[in-house]
C-alpha cells in the first residue's frame, strides 16, 4: 500500500511540475525579431523631397513632438442663415421697400434691401404678393407663457422657471402677429390681469380675463363667473358679458402694491430666447396714489430713493480708497431704484382728467418717466401730458358716457388717436381684454390687438402712427427699441408675412417669424378660421 501512495503522489508531483512550466512558457512572450538586410545589399539612400510634394499625415505625425498634446481640430463654423425675397417691406423706421429681400444670420437682421445678395446654402422664404412687417408688440397682456400665470406663492421664484414655451395662447398670439409681450406675473392670491384691476375701473366693471387658473375660484365659482369675473352681468340672449358705459368716476384710495411684469418673445416650442426682460414697468395698483395721504407717501418712497443713491456712490468712492465700511441698508425695491435713475417707466392706471393730472404733475416734479394705462379722458388734457413726456396705453374701442355736466370734458371720444397724435403724444394699443380667449368673444379679447390700430386710423390717426403704436412705440416703452419694433440691420428677426394691409381686419398673418425662426405657418396651423 505504501508503495503505491507513493507513485501516486510522485505521478501527481510530476503533472504538477508540467503545468507550471506550460503556465510560464505561456505567460513569457516571444522576443521580436528585427529582419536585417543581408551582408551582400546596401540600404538605399533616401531621396530628398520635391518641391511640389505635399508632406503626408502619417510623416506630420511622426515628425510630431510627442511630448505636446495634440491639437483639436476645429470644427467648421455654421451660420444658419434665412432670406425673406420679393415682400413689400414696411420698415416702420425708415421708408416702404418694394421688393425687397431681409437676411437673416443667427436669428438678427444683417442686410435690407433691393440689392441684397443671398449667401450660399441660405433658406429662402418667398414673400411675393405679401406684406412683410415687424413683429407686434403688445404692452398690456395677463395669463401667457408662465406656468400658472406667475411665480405662485414664491414671490422668491426665478420667472425663467416659470416659463411655458407650449403654452397654447402663444401659437394664438402669433397668429394675429404678437411676436413680443409684456405679461403681468401674478403673485400669491392671484388677481392680477382682471381688467377691472388694471385699468382702474371698479371690481363691478371686470369682465373677460378673469383668470380661470385660480384655484379657489375653479372651486367656488360656476363657469360663466371664472370666465368674465363674479359681478359682470351677461347678456340673457347670447350669453356675453356687457361692456360697462356709464361714466367714469375718480379712482378710489387703495393701498400700495407693486406688481410684477416680464418681456417675453411668442417663441413656441422652444425656451431659448424666449426671456427678454424682466420688470420693464414697476406697476402700481390704481388708487395707491390717490389722495393727500396716498401722494406724500409716494414722495416720502422716491425721496428714500434718491438718498439711498447718494449714499451707495458716496459708499462705493469709500471702498475705492481702500476704506472698510458697512453698506447703506436699501430702503426701497429695486424697481424703484430703477425707476428714480429713469431706466424704467411707471405704468398706472388713470382715466379721469384729475387722476391724469395727479399723475403727471407727481411725475414732473419727481422727475421720473410715466406710462398711463386706460386714459380715458386723455384728449382732455393733452398738451400737459406732452409737456410732462408722458406716455399712453389706451383702447379705442372703449366708450364711456361723459359725466352729467360735464359733456364736453369728460367720457370718452373716438377722436382721442388724433389728439394725441397732432399733440406728440405717444400711444401704444390695448385690447378690450389683455388674455386670449376661445369662447367664441370675436373682437374682444387679445386677438382683436390689430383691430384696434384700424379703429385709431377710424379716430383721425394716420396709418403710419396706428402702426408704429403697434411695433417701435410699444417697444420704446420697454426699452427694447434697439431690439425690437421695426426692420432694421442689427435688430432682432421678428418678422411677420401678410397677405395684406396690416390694418386690414381681413388680413391674415401668413408666416410669424421669432429670433429668425419660423415659429407659425398658417398653411400648416391653422389657429384662426378663413
Amino acid at each position: 500500500m505504501k508503495t503505491k501512495r507513493i507513485v501516486v503522489v510522485g505521478f501527481l508531483a510530476a503533472c504538477s511540475n508540467a503545468w507550471m512550466l506550460q503556465a510560464q512558457e505561456a505567460l513569457v512572450q516571444p522576443p521580436i525579431t528585427v529582419q536585417q538586410p543581408p551582408k551582400d545589399e546596401k540600404p538605399k539612400p533616401t531621396e530628398p523631397a520635391k518641391p511640389g510634394d505635399a508632406a503626408k499625415p502619417d510623416d506630420a505625425a511622426k515628425s510630431a513632438d510627442p511630448t505636446k498634446p495634440a491639437e483639436p481640430t476645429k470644427k467648421p463654423i455654421t451660420k444658419q442663415v434665412l432670406a425673406i425675397v420679393g415682400g413689400d417691406i414696411i420698415t416702420v423706421s425708415r421708408e416702404r421697400i418694394r421688393g425687397g429681400t431681409i437676411l437673416i444670420e443667427d436669428g438678427k437682421i444683417t442686410a435690407v434691401g433691393q440689392d441684397v445678395k443671398l449667401p450660399e446654402g441660405a433658406t429662402k422664404i418667398d414673400a411675393s404678393g405679401k406684406t412683410v412687417t415687424p413683429g407686434f408688440v403688445a404692452v398690456d397682456v395677463g395669463r401667457m407663457g408662465l406656468a400658472t400665470g406667475g411665480t405662485g406663492s414664491d414671490r422668491n421664484a426665478k420667472v425663467v422657471d416659470t416659463l411655458d414655451p407650449f403654452d397654447r395662447n402663444l401659437m394664438l398670439a402669433l397668429g394675429v402677429g404678437i411676436t413680443t409681450a409684456c405679461v403681468e406675473i401674478r403673485t400669491g392670491g392671484g388677481g392680477f390681469g382682471r381688467r377691472g384691476v388694471s385699468d382702474g375701473f371698479p371690481v363691478t366693471e371686470r369682465f373677460l380675463g378673469f383668470d380661470p387658473d385660480i384655484e379657489e375660484d375653479d372651486i367656488i365659482l360656476e363657469s360663466s363667473q371664472r370666465d368674465y369675473g363674479p359681478f359682470v352681468s351677461l347678456c340673457k340672449c347670447c350669453g356675453l358679458p356687457i361692456i360697462p358705459t356709464e361714466p367714469i368716476e375718480n379712482t378710489p384710495e387703495a393701498p400700495a402694491t407693486q406688481q410684477k411684469n416680464v418681456v417675453i418673445k411668442m417663441s413656441f416650442g422652444k425656451l431659448e430666447g424666449m426671456l427678454v426682460n424682466e420688470s420693464a414697468f414697476l406697476d402700481m395698483t390704481p388708487g395707491s396714489m390717490s389722495g393727500a395721504l396716498g401722494q406724500h407717501n409716494w414722495r416720502e418712497q422716491i425721496a428714500k430713493a434718491k438718498k439711498y443713491l447718494v449714499d451707495q456712490a458716496v459708499h462705493e468712492k469709500s471702498i475705492a480708497s481702500g476704506k472698510r465700511e458697512q453698506p447703506p441698508r436699501k430702503p426701497v425695491s429695486d424697481e424703484i431704484l430703477r425707476l428714480v435713475k429713469r431706466e424704467i417707466p411707471l405704468r398706472i392706471a388713470a382715466n379721469t382728467v384729475s387722476d391724469i393730472r395727479d399723475q403727471v404733475g407727481l411725475s414732473k416734479e419727481l422727475g421720473y418717466k410715466l406710462v398711463l394705462t386706460g386714459a380715458a379722458e386723455a384728449w382732455v388734457v393733452p398738451e400737459e401730458m406732452a409737456e410732462a413726456g408722458a406716455e399712453v396705453v389706451y383702447t379705442p374701442r372703449r366708450r364711456r358716457a361723459p359725466r352729467f355736466g360735464e359733456e364736453k370734458t369728460s367720457g370718452t371720444w373716438i377722436e382721442m388717436s388724433r389728439v394725441l397724435e397732432q399733440t406728440g403724444v405717444p400711444f401704444a394699443l390695448s385690447s378690450l381684454s389683455n388674455t386670449m380667449s376661445l369662447d367664441g368673444i370675436a373682437g374682444r379679447d387679445l386677438s382683436s390687438l390689430p383691430l384696434e390700430a384700424a379703429f385709431a386710423v377710424r379716430g383721425g390717426a394716420s396709418e403710419k402712427t396706428a402702426l408704429e403704436a403697434l411695433t417701435i412705440t410699444p417697444a420704446k416703452m420697454l426699452g427694447l427699441d434697439k431690439r425690437i419694433g421695426s426692420i432694421e440691420v442689427g435688430k432682432d428677426a421678428d418678422i411677420l408675412l401678410l397677405d395684406g394691409n396690416p390694418l386690414d381686419y381681413r388680413t391674415y398673418v401668413d408666416t410669424a417669424i421669432v429670433n429668425g425662426r419660423v415659429a407659425y405657418k398658417r398653411s400648416e396651423v391653422r389657429v384662426l378660421p378663413d
